[in-house]
């Protein structure tokens, strides 16, 4: 009769060896989690839309600044969002401090057809009025090394301020993401008048030179 009793020991065994498979399986999701944790928190360079461990990105707005009464937004007659990147020329730049003057900001890359079509008529246009009527073209690079700005600047001979958005924030605060270049017209109370979709055409210049007045 012994001789026909199941041997409930092997049976133990197997289990035990599942439960360590389990345990083991366990670990490894949990190490895997918190790399990707750490890659997207410390290696991306923190959250979207926001200004990054560098400092640089979009910023909050001083309400003494923004007449609207509203929250800063990307739109026709809101505030312009604030934010700080640093320039070619070494320089670091806020859109607050250019307040007072006229601003037309253009988000832009070096791999863009039409950004490339419409900057010599850019740099002409700030050439002509950049100083007689307190207006500055500022061009935003989309994410690009500072050599291939730089480069480009060179080729065009631009002479207006070139700042590095490398890590996108401030083009997802602005919505570029419908296409470059895109471009704003802002006020010299810092309000936003003019949205320009697609290169600049000689109608976009006129309009905005009687905007200048």
């Amino acid at each position: 009769m012994t001789d026909t009793l199941p041997d409930e020991r092997p049976q133990r065994r197997r289990e035990y060896t599942g439960a360590s498979s389990t345990l083991g399986l366990a670990a490894l999701i949990a190490i895997t989690v918190g790399l990707a944790i750490w890659f997207f928190e410390f290696r991306g360079g923190g959250s979207a839309g926001g200004s990054g461990d560098d400092g640089y990105g979009a910023v909050a707005l001083a309400d003494s600044l923004n007449p609207t009464g509203r929250s800063p937004a990307a739109e026709l007659g809101r505030a312009a969002p604030d934010f700080r990147l640093p320039a070619l020329d070494g320089d670091v730049r806020t859109l607050s401090s250019l307040r007072g003057k006229t601003v037309l900001l253009n988000f832009w890359a070096s791999w863009c057809g039409p950004c490339r079509g419409e900057t010599p008529d850019l740099e002409g246009f700030f050439d002509r009025f950049g100083k007689e009527k307190n207006f500055v073209v500022v061009g935003v690079n989309q994410q690009e090394t500072e050599s291939d700005a730089k480069a480009f600047t060179e080729q065009f001979g631009v002479t207006y301020p070139i700042l590095l958005d490398r890590s996108g924030s401030v083009a997802e605060v602005y919505h570029t993401g419908r296409g470059l270049p895109i471009s704003m017209l802002v006020n010299p109370q810092g309000v936003i008048t003019r949205v320009f979709l697609g290169r600049l055409t000689p109608e976009d210049f006129a309009q905005i030179q009687r905007d200048l007045g």
